[in-house]
């Protein structure tokens, strides 16, 4: 079956960025290991003082290591994700998977909306299949309710960045088709392929879809094209992006079809959802908040992409 393209392998990627990446994943291991120390009832002051000292030399290494590996090229998705499997106790192997880079800032705009819709179906996809093998049946049942929040609040910004691009650059109908193509079959080509991850690497992949940046850039950029496009006024009879709640529901949609039925967790899933969010912030799954609510919710899918020269 067709994965998403949405990853690659550890040891399918240059050899000098594997060898850049093992040295951060052994030092944050090492912290990891030495900031379980201190919880053991017998550590002395003393030790504890040197546990301390030697966590923060090594954090300062690791620092530096990071530095290195971005200015050789490494992506930062890449250096987050193997730090997180050092801290969650996992050994480096060839078969990590790592998600494809983000894209570096443009600016054009046309390619941004779509890139913008890409980034959002994958998100749905990646949700959706990440709470089936999870086995998340309720909102209470979450793990990490905080970071399901923020990826919430994530793919509203990119919705509105989205929208408000094609806005103020005057996509036509045809252009607006294209940049907003979610089809059902590439959404269920991506929830089918998801299914096929191991829990804990679609839990790692799920978290790069959660970090604030996302949500900032999209803030820093809005304010760009606005400063560019004061005189745009949005047209409210064209078509509009497919909003997250919708992209979310396609995906449990694909779901249901690929483990061959009606998924039993579905229907639980949104309304414990819907009954646990804010009231502010399940309106704005409906996309209708526009581009000064997405300043407040705040997320980045680039640290900075500016208006068409």
């Amino acid at each position: 079956m067709t994965r998403p393209r949405s990853a690659t392998r550890s040891g399918d990627i240059p050899p000098e960025h594997a060898t850049l990446l093992r040295r951060i994943h052994q030092l944050a291991a090492d912290a990891t290991l030495l900031r379980a120390t201190l919880h053991t009832t017998d550590t002395e002051a003393t030790a504890t003082t040197a546990v301390f000292e030697q966590i923060a030399a090594i954090d300062r290494q690791r620092s530096l290591a990071e530095i290195q590996a971005r200015d050789q090229g490494v992506p930062a998705d890449w250096i987050g994700v193997v730090r997180r499997l050092a801290e969650f106790g996992r050994a480096w192997s060839d078969d990590h998977l790592l998600p494809t880079p983000r894209p570096a800032p443009g600016r054009r705009n046309t390619p941004r909306v779509a890139e913008d819709m890409r980034q959002l179906t994958d998100m749905a996809a990646i949700t959706v299949a990440r709470e089936h093998l999870l086995g998340i049946a309720t909102a209470d049942a979450e793990p990490d309710p905080a970071a399901a929040q923020q990826l919430r609040r994530n793919m509203e910004a990119l919705w509105t960045r989205a929208d408000r691009t094609a806005a103020s650059i005057g996509l036509g109908a045809k252009a607006r088709a294209r940049a907003f193509d979610t089809t059902t079959s590439d959404l269920a080509r991506r929830v089918e392929g998801y299914l096929h991850y191991s829990a804990d690497d679609l839990d790692t992949h799920w978290r790069s879809y959660t970090s604030t940046a996302i949500a900032d850039g999209v803030r820093r950029s809005l304010k760009g094209l606005r400063r560019t496009d004061r005189d745009t006024t949005t047209d409210t009879d064209s078509e509009r992006p497919p909003t997250p709640k919708a992209l979310i529901q396609s995906a449990r949609d694909a779901l249901d079809t690929a483990i061959g039925g009606q998924s039993e967790h579905g229907a639980q899933i949104d309304a414990a959802i819907a009954g646990a969010m804010p009231e502010a912030t399940t309106d704005s799954w409906d996309s209708t908040t526009g581009a000064d609510a997405a300043e407040t919710t705040g997320v980045e899918a680039y640290p900075e992409a500016g208006p068409d020269p």
